[in-house]
């Protein structure tokens, strides 16, 4: 279990890496990002995304399974900045306050450009921004490597 656990969280920060720098139309819309938020973006969210593979290789080495806690418990809040991020805004029409901190557009501005004409498989509700395929994919693999960390956790 500690092997897939940590394929999922590595294989998460991958596609999180390539996926925000790799323009791969329409899957993502790269080119239509701009270059200081890819910056930020990466900056802010690849230290976080990898500190549970981290967290968790340290607590197979030392025997501590308190650390792998850690690490599931801190890929499940990844999971719900992202649900929180692209989820609410969908399905109850709230953005979260820090969706677009620094960028000076609101969510379903930066939404506009850069998210809404990639593939997206989700019916509209509304003018609601949607999640793409490629973040219906991220968060997926953020849940699973979730729960496949805590499972490896158990077992140490």
């Amino acid at each position: 279990m500690l092997a897939l656990a940590l394929a999922l969280l590595l294989t998460t920060v991958a596609y999180f890496l390539v996926t925000t720098l790799v323009d791969l139309y329409p899957f993502n819309n790269v080119r239509d990002a701009k270059r200081s938020e890819q910056v930020v973006e990466i900056l802010v969210n690849a230290p976080v995304m990898t500190l549970p593979a981290a967290l968790l290789v340290a607590a197979a080495a030392t025997s501590l399974p308190a650390l792998g806690y850690i690490a599931g418990a801190l890929e499940l809040l990844i999971a719900l900045g992202g649900l929180m991020l692209w989820w609410m805004p969908y399905l109850i029409g709230v953005t979260a306050p820090w969706a677009t901190a620094g960028n000076g557009v609101s969510w379903s501005q930066l939404h506009a450009r850069t998210y809404a004409h990639t593939l997206t498989v989700l019916p509209p509700i509304g003018d609601r921004p949607r999640p793409n395929l490629e973040h219906m994919i991220l968060h997926t693999l953020i849940l699973a490597a979730a729960v496949c960390t805590f499972a490896a956790a158990a077992s140490l």
